[in-house]
């Protein structure tokens, strides 16, 4: 899972690079620079069901270990991360944007304290019922799991759908995981299953629908309203249809590349295999803290206009993901850091 968890940790790195292009705060919308970016938006959009059906591969296997041992371990992981990282973007957003108390407590209570923030609301409530949901894994059949599965993608789609509703839906701090729990599961799924190259096949057939379905849905849903809003935002969203084919597509697809990448014997497939060994123990902290940096880098240097605006957003997630992974291997090496990346 090494493979698929750095890959996943470059992919959110693109989104947040070219999302801004997306949401025409940097582009005009249906030109060549839109329509560009939200290809290669709709392409790396399985970021998070990826991070989140790892989650699911490697904890819900079922082991000897009592629930109370389960959330000494994760609160040190997962815990001690999201209080100091909220309470440390919302100092930053206050610095930067001049949020108020109000705002603060509003962005806090709904999970999401800055941008990304809202992955670690989701982890940490599926934390919480993982205990259990082991003991669902251990005694049900795989026909039964395959039928949660799909009635908890189901609910989410519908929740999903509703949302574009105005007025309608909503989402706290504590209610953040369950529109992912069938990705959760999925993983689990996913990991158990045959690793053959129908499998892989499969996979990339549905990451190539998904991705198209992504962006054609996005680019017709704002063409027809004229703006980007909630009808492109859909479609961005993790429980639209298509990125739940993207987001299965590229687990599968990342899963057979990983284990590609693990039985080559070559000296060149070895050095790989050490960097994305170190590159896999800093993700975690690569997310936490990347918006910082990618932030401030476009705000020191901005945004040319036009076509160049994508070669910029490549320049800043090399930039950013190259100064992240520093930043964390260093804070790696104190012991009072290192606990919360």
């Amino acid at each position: 899972m090494e493979f698929a968890r750095v890959a996943a940790m470059v992919a959110v790195i693109l989104v947040h690079a070219y999302s801004p292009l997306v949401s025409t705060l940097q582009a005009e919308l249906g030109g060549p620079t839109w329509w560009t970016a939200n290809v290669v938006d709709a392409a790396v959009r399985w970021c998070v069901a990826v991070f989140v059906m790892i989650s699911g591969a490697l904890l819900l296997r079922p082991r000897e270990e009592s629930a109370g041992d389960f959330y000494r371990k994760r609160w040190a992981r997962i815990g001690v991360p999201l209080l100091v990282w909220s309470a440390a973007y919302l100092l930053w957003h206050y610095w930067r944007e001049g949020i108020d108390a109000s705002q603060a407590a509003a962005q806090a209570a709904s999970g999401s304290p800055s941008i990304h923030l809202y992955f670690l609301y989701v982890i940490a409530g599926l934390y919480l019922f993982t205990p259990f949901l082991r003991t669902v894994v251990a005694h049900t059949s795989r026909t039964g799991l395959w039928w949660l599965t799909g009635v908890a993608f189901a609910v989410g789609v519908a929740d999903q759908l509703l949302s574009l509703v105005e007025g309608a839906g909503g989402e706290s701090a504590v209610t953040r995981f369950l529109p992912f729990l069938g990705y959760y599961l999925l993983g689990w799924l996913l990991l158990t299953t045959d690793t053959g190259p129908r499998a892989t096949r499969y996979g990339a057939v549905a990451l190539v629908l998904g991705v198209a379905g992504t962006a054609a849905g996005a680019g017709t849903a704002a063409h027809m309203a004229g703006e980007w809003g909630p009808g492109g935002t859909y479609f961005y969203g993790f429980l639209s249809p298509p990125m739940i084919l993207a987001g299965a597509g590229a687990y599968l697809v990342l899963r057979t590349a990983g284990t590609r990448l693990a039985m080559a014997q070559s000296p060149a497939a070895a050095a790989t295999r050490r960097a994305v060994r170190v590159a896999s123990g800093l993700s975690l902290g690569v997310y936490l803290v990347h918006v910082m940096v990618l932030y401030t880098l476009r705000d020191l240097w901005g945004v040319p206009d036009g076509f160049l605006a994508l070669f910029a957003a490549a320049g800043y997630a090399v930039a950013t993901a190259a100064i992240s992974l520093v930043l964390v291997a260093l804070a790696q090496r104190v012991p009072l850091l290192r606990v919360i990346v």
